[in-house]
């Protein structure tokens, strides 16, 4: 299946430093300036969500107390059906 995405433009100014190190990592990956920002930026996105959900993943135990989580993996558990 096929997905189309609106697309929108940003105009940044970058320091010109910054500018030759990405194009200098773009070339390394043989792609196009445009292509390795847009991979870049999501990659970092799909990051901070994933940092976010091992936060929230630490917290439990200081959220649930543990007889609670305990049950709760009891009832997931029998609820199953075996293969």
């Amino acid at each position: 299946m096929l997905e189309f995405f609106a697309m929108s433009q940003l105009t940044l100014e970058l320091p010109e430093s910054l500018q030759m190190e990405l194009e200098r990592r773009a070339a390394l990956e043989g792609v196009s300036l445009h292509t390795y920002v847009v991979d870049s930026l999501s990659r970092f996105m799909s990051t901070s969500d994933l940092v976010s959900q091992k936060v929230s993943f630490e917290e439990m135990p200081i959220r649930y107390p543990q007889e609670q989580a305990d049950a709760a993996l009891r009832d997931l558990l029998t609820s199953r059906k075996a293969p």
